[in-house]
């Protein structure tokens, strides 16, 4: 390819080119949808499109525009890869999903209704959380009951700020991701000074094990604890080694964890899952598998022994 001298302007226009924007109207066989607004690369499982950015993070490396997308990812000359986008550019003129700068709306929980009792009901009585753990949660503002729909809602918190926040509904098989999370910060309970972080499925299966420790006269604080949120499926189908985003987010900001165990459920996606993240996690960290062995999931281990 020819390396033509590139403008300032057509450098800037380039640049303005989002690398999202480039597969969806380009190559868009290569995107396959991951979520709300989560996309990832059909020949790299582990590179993520979202909000205008990607990161490719079995690389840890990421950007914005397409530029750097195809120096980076294609592996593209500078210059060529300029070229290149000018050309498709003026053959056919991208449709832009993506506009610089945007403003990205503050993330807001749900309403809080005017008490919990509801979601203590369900939590206690039909999942047989023990209640102290529950009120916990709830004065350090972590659970609480939504006002429009008596929702259990499960948050996860970025420095003092709410990030993220996951509705279960309490009537019917209904659970969710609130509008505008970041899973980064999913549902999660930090202990620096313990170097042991089990992981979850669910939130409901975190409270569950801190409830199984206390049943056992532990301290349910004694460790680091993270729900992943429903992710194991997308990881079991995968075939590029990955680990999801609350997990890689979690580790970067406790650098004092040494051993990770996990508690996925026991079933073909939670185990498959697992041996997907232990594979890229053991080169750093001591994993163990521990998932049920019996039951299908934390929760129902629990209920089965305080039948």
């Amino acid at each position: 390819m020819s390396k033509r001298y590139i403008r300032k302007d057509a450098l800037q226009e380039i640049r303005k080119l989002s690398a999202f924007d480039y597969l969806k109207n380009y190559q868009p066989e290569m995107l396959i949808k991951n979520g709300r607004t989560d996309y990832y690369h059909r020949e790299h499982d582990s590179l993520h499109f979202s909000n205008g950015k990607w990161y490719w993070w079995s690389q840890g490396k990421g950007g914005t525009s397409a530029l750097d997308y195809l120096v980076t990812v294609e592996g593209f000359d500078f210059k060529d890869a300029c070229n290149y986008l000018l050309d498709l550019m003026k053959i056919s003129a991208p449709v832009i999903t993506y506009n610089y700068p945007t403003q990205a709306k503050p993330f807001e929980l749900p309403a809080k209704d005017t008490n919990n009792d509801l979601i203590i009901r369900y939590l206690c009585n039909k999942r047989k959380i023990d209640k102290d753990i529950v009120d916990y949660f709830i004065s350090v503002n972590q659970i609480y009951q939504d006002k429009q729909f008596k929702n259990a809602v499960f948050v996860g918190y970025n420095g003092e700020k709410p990030a993220y926040a996951f509705k279960r509904s309490i009537f019917k098989n209904y659970k969710l991701d609130h509008a505008g999370s970041n899973k980064s910060f999913s549902f999660s309970f930090t202990n620096p000074n313990s170097s042991i972080l089990h992981v979850f499925e669910a939130a409901i299966d975190m409270l569950s094990y801190m409830t199984i420790l206390k049943l056992d006269h532990q301290d349910f604080k004694q460790y680091n604890y993270l729900s992943l949120a429903g992710t194991s499926n997308k990881i079991a189908s995968k075939t590029e080694a990955d680990i999801p985003i609350a997990l890689k987010s979690f580790l970067k900001r406790n650098n004092n964890i040494k051993a990770i165990i996990f508690h996925l459920d026991n079933d073909e996606v939670g185990i498959g899952a697992t041996s997907k993240i232990i594979k890229v996690l053991s080169k750093k960290y001591r994993c163990i598998d521990d998932h049920p062995k019996e039951s299908k999931d934390v929760n129902e281990e629990l209920v089965s022994i305080r039948i």
